[in-house]
C-alpha cells in the first residue's frame, strides 16, 4: 500500500517537473482562481441564507432638528415592537435608521443610501415636508412607504404609499367637531406651523367648524424656532368679540413657548390642541400652563402603556403607538406571505382590516390610509384624562 502511494507520488512529481514553466503558472492560478470562487459561492449562499431570515425594515426619521422628539418616540415604539416579536420568533425584524433632519433635500439622500445598502421592501417615514419630497419616488424604486407623523391629504395616492396615522381631518377635525359640539363655541382662532402639516391642518379645522355653524375669525403662522408670540397674541387680544377658543397645531420648541406665553399674555380664549400638546416632553416642558387644555389624541390602549413605561420608565405617546402598530402589522405580513417583497407588502397592507393594536382597532382602506379611533383629553395638574371618544 506505501510502496503503490510512493510510486503515485513519484509520477505525479515526475509530471509536474516536465510542464513548461508557463504551463506551471496556468494550473496554480487556476486553481487559485477556484478556490476564490467557491469561497466567495460559500459566502454568498450564506448571505442570502441570512438576509431570507432577516425582515428589514427601513425608516426615515428627523433624529436631530426641530422634529427630534417625534423621532425619538416612534424609535422607541418600533424598538419595542421589534424587541417583543424577536423574542417570540426565529426570523428577526431589523429596522434600518436614517436621519432626514426634517430636511426634503436630506431625506431624498438618505432615503437613496438605504434603498442601495440595505434594500428593504417597505420604508417608515416621518413628517409631512420629507412625505412629500419621498412619496413619488416609491414607484419610481419600487419600495412601500408606510407614513407617520404625516397628516396632509392625498399622501397615499399613489400604488405603494400607505398611512397608520391620522389625516389632517383626524386631529384637527376631531377637535373642530368637538369644540362646535361639546363645547358649544361659535368663534374660533388658530395658531399653526409654518409648513405643509400646519397648513393643511387650518383647512380641515375650518372646513369642519364652519360646516357646524362655526366661524374661523382668526389665524396667525408660527416658525418651528420661534421665541416670541407676543404680537400675534396681541392681535388675538384685540378683536373684538373675542374668539371663544384658540386652536394650536404644531410641533417643535415653539410649540411649548406658545403655550406658557398664551397664559402670561392672559389669552382668554379657551385653549385646545392637536397631539404635540400630548407628548410627555411638551406638558413637562409647559408645566401649568396646560391646565385645562383640551387636546386630541390616539385611543392608546393600557396593554401598550403598561410595556412602554415598564421598558423606558415614562408615559408613552400616540407617535410610540402608531410606530410600534407599524412594525407588528409589517411583521404580520411578512410572516403570513410566502414571500418578503413590495408586493407582498402591499396585498399584505391592503388586507389589513381589523388589526387590534396599541391605538386599538386598526384598518387600512383601499386607497392606503388607515381607520383609526381617537379620543379628546384634558389636562390638569399634569394628568392628562379622557373627557370624548373623539366622535
Amino acid at each position: 500500500m506505501d510502496t503503490r502511494k510512493k510510486t503515485t507520488d513519484q509520477s505525479l512529481k515526475s509530471k509536474w517537473l516536465s510542464f513548461r514553466p508557463e504551463i506551471k503558472w496556468l494550473i496554480v492560478l487556476t486553481l487559485i482562481g477556484s478556490a476564490a470562487l467557491f469561497g466567495l459561492g460559500v459566502r454568498s449562499l450564506l448571505r442570502n441564507e441570512s438576509s431570507e431570515q432577516v425582515i428589514k425594515i427601513g425608516a426615515i426619521l428627523p433624529q436631530t432638528g426641530p422634529g427630534a422628539i417625534f423621532a425619538e418616540y416612534i424609535q422607541e415604539g418600533s424598538d419595542l415592537a421589534v424587541e417583543e416579536i424577536n423574542a417570540q420568533q426565529s426570523r428577526k425584524v431589523k429596522v434600518f435608521y436614517e436621519d432626514s433632519k426634517n430636511l426634503p433635500r436630506e431625506a431624498v439622500t438618505v432615503y437613496n443610501k438605504l434603498l442601495s445598502t440595505e434594500h428593504p421592501p417597505v420604508v417608515m417615514v416621518a413628517l409631512s415636508s420629507v412625505a412629500r419630497a419621498l412619496a413619488p419616488m416609491a414607484e419610481q424604486t419600487g419600495t412601500a412607504q408606510v407614513y407617520i407623523a404625516v397628516a396632509i391629504p392625498g399622501i397615499t395616492d399613489g400604488k405603494h404609499t400607505f398611512r397608520v396615522y391620522p389625516e389632517a381631518s383626524g386631529m384637527a377635525g376631531v377637535m373642530a367637531r368637538f369644540t362646535a359640539n361639546k363645547l358649544n363655541y361659535k368663534r374660533a382662532a388658530i395658531f399653526y406651523v409654518n409648513d405643509d402639516f400646519g397648513r393643511v391642518s387650518v383647512d380641515a379645522y375650518r372646513k369642519e367648524f364652519e360646516s357646524r355653524g362655526g366661524k374661523v375669525v382668526f389665524t396667525e403662522s408660527y416658525e418651528l424656532q420661534e421665541t416670541d408670540f407676543r404680537p400675534q397674541i396681541s392681535k388675538l387680544n384685540s378683536l373684538n368679540p373675542a374668539p371663544e377658543v384658540v386652536y394650536l397645531s404644531g410641533y417643535g420648541p415653539a410649540y411649548g413657548v406658545a403655550v406658557r406665553q398664551f397664559r402670561e399674555q392672559r389669552v382668554k380664549s379657551r385653549i385646545t390642541a392637536d397631539m404635540t400638546m400630548g407628548l410627555p416632553n411638551t406638558l413637562e416642558q409647559v408645566g401649568r400652563a396646560a391646565d385645562d387644555v383640551y387636546f386630541v389624541d390616539g385611543n392608546i390602549s393600557r396593554n401598550f402603556a403598561n410595556k412602554f413605561r415598564d421598558k423606558y420608565g415614562r408615559e408613552p405617546s400616540s407617535y410610540a403607538g402608531y410606530a410600534y402598530d407599524i412594525i407588528q402589522i409589517i411583521n404580520r405580513v411578512a410572516v403570513t406571505k410566502k414571500e418578503f417583497t413590495l408586493a407582498s407588502v402591499r396585498e399584505g397592507l391592503l388586507e389589513t382590516k381589523d388589526y387590534q393594536g396599541a391605538m386599538g382597532k386598526i384598518a387600512i382602506t383601499p386607497e392606503g390610509d388607515s381607520s383609526l379611533q381617537f379620543v379628546v383629553k384634558k389636562t390638569s395638574g399634569g394628568i392628562s384624562e379622557v373627557v370624548s371618544d373623539g366622535q
